[in-house]
């Protein structure tokens, strides 16, 4: 995993949210092996149970959830990895709802908490971009960023993994078919 300070070398707990996604789950794993107690958070528990059997689950929707529901999923925890999110919007994800509105509960309890916070963002998250994703991304980075929490904010770029999610599946699918040149949004820079 990353070292990102003194604070977390010595922490004993941590709780992921997003535990059984792409980054979250690898999250998790990392603590682990470093010798972390970790409480995985999701809204799914079959997934949950899939993903990583080795950690407590706390099932609960993210977006839905109050601060004071966060002050006791985030009671005694050393660090917090936010690793959840949603893409696209959806008939059970609002990315306003899961990208800021969550992180404005969150903010009060994780500061009761004195846990150190870590946000799993996305490279070219700005309040001015042109993708709900990313504005709502950065709205809640901005949120974290204005409170008193010891906070990292990470931006990946590109995650690359076993697993087919997003840029991975197009890697492997540019790969599969060389020959064939697909134009999804061919001005996107990637």
């Amino acid at each position: 995993m990353f070292d990102i300070g003194g604070s977390i070398k010595d922490a004993k707990t941590a709780v992921v949210l997003g535990a059984y996604g792409l980054i979250g789950s690898a999250c998790a794993a990392a603590l682990q092996r470093r010798g972390f107690v970790v409480t995985g958070v999701g809204r799914s528990r079959r997934a949950a149970i899939r993903s990583n059997t080795g950690i407590e689950w706390v099932i609960l929707d993210i977006a839905e959830t109050t601060t004071a529901d966060w002050r006791e999923v985030f009671a005694g925890a050393d660090v917090i990895v936010n690793a959840s999110g949603a893409l696209q919007e959806g008939v059970h994800d609002k990315l306003a709802r899961i990208h800021t509105d969550a992180i404005a509960a969150m903010i009060p309890a994780a500061e009761k908490a004195g846990a150190r916070f870590i946000q799993i963002s996305a490279a070219g998250a700005s309040e001015s971009a042109a993708t709900s994703f990313f504005r709502t991304k950065a709205l809640g980075d901005h949120l974290l960023t204005q409170s008193v929490l010891d906070w990292c904010i990470l931006r990946p770029v590109l995650v690359i993994s076993p697993q087919a999610y997003g840029g991975t599946a197009l890697l492997r699918a540019s790969a599969a078919m060389p020959m064939v040149g697909l134009l999804i949004s061919p001005e996107a820079p990637v």
